[in-house]
């Protein structure tokens, strides 16, 4: 479970989160949505200590920030951008990233980089790869990984539609075997289809949060989010 508890952030004099309050249960598909500059970027970076919030209290599974380490390790992060070590390879970087999670599973990573088709480029340099390649390489060792807590940004963005597919059945089989998800998405109609709750932040605050079912029970995401920008304030 993830808790956020008065999350804030300013640059300056320009405020960017307000105090985000925030519970993401174990088993969850949050789909955290908002318009430009809503501060859903802040707010991941917050989470995954990238940034360091003016005030308010993150944890994950009871494991607050200030373990760093053990925090760290409750997560799994994938950014929209991706920086990588030009001539390192996907295989390489993976088998680097392994043993900081206290994992070694050849079995699962070779059946992962099968499903998602990076036979070959996996031994390739990173620095060659297109921004899909990157994306799916992240998610080979998201999956392998296998870790609490998965915070995406934009996962499937570049995405060939054969691994478009096998994400969503990765990410099904991942929340069936206990874990949890936090989704932040431009595609209302992708959050819709995938997440089984869904979070609107506007100005920093957050101003829905409501299970998928019962939003759509009063419409598409899409005039929800529309109704809710126009309105709250």
């Amino acid at each position: 479970m993830l808790t956020i508890d008065n999350l804030r952030k300013s640059f300056g004099a320009h405020t960017i989160l307000s105090g985000v309050d925030l519970k993401v249960e174990k088993g969850e598909i949050l789909g955290f949505v908002g318009a430009n500059g809503a501060g859903k970027t802040t707010t991941i970076n917050c989470i995954t200590g990238i940034l360091e919030q003016d005030d308010g209290i993150v944890s994950i599974n009871g494991v607050s920030q200030s373990d760093s380490l053990l925090f760290k390790k409750q997560f799994y992060y994938i950014p929209d951008t991706i920086y990588v070590f030009q001539n390192v390879s996907g295989y390489d970087w993976i088998q680097f990233l392994l043993p900081l999670y206290d994992k070694r599973d050849e079995a699962k990573l070779t059946m992962y980089i099968e499903r998602f088709g990076m036979e070959k480029s996996i031994h390739e340099p990173m620095g060659s790869y297109s921004y899909g390649m990157l994306h799916k390489m992240s998610l080979i060792a998201a999956f392998t990984i296998q870790p609490p807590f998965l915070i995406m940004d934009e996962p499937m963005n570049g995405l060939d539609p054969n691994a478009v597919v096998t994400f969503k059945d990765c990410l099904k089989e991942y929340v069936q075997d206990g874990g949890t998800v936090f989704f932040s998405t431009h595609l209302l109609d992708v959050a819709e289809k995938i997440c089984n709750s869904i979070t609107i932040l506007k100005g920093g605050r957050i101003i829905l949060h409501e299970d998928i079912d019962k939003l759509m029970a009063q419409g598409s995401l899409e005039s929800i989010f529309l109704e809710k920008q126009k309105h709250e304030a």
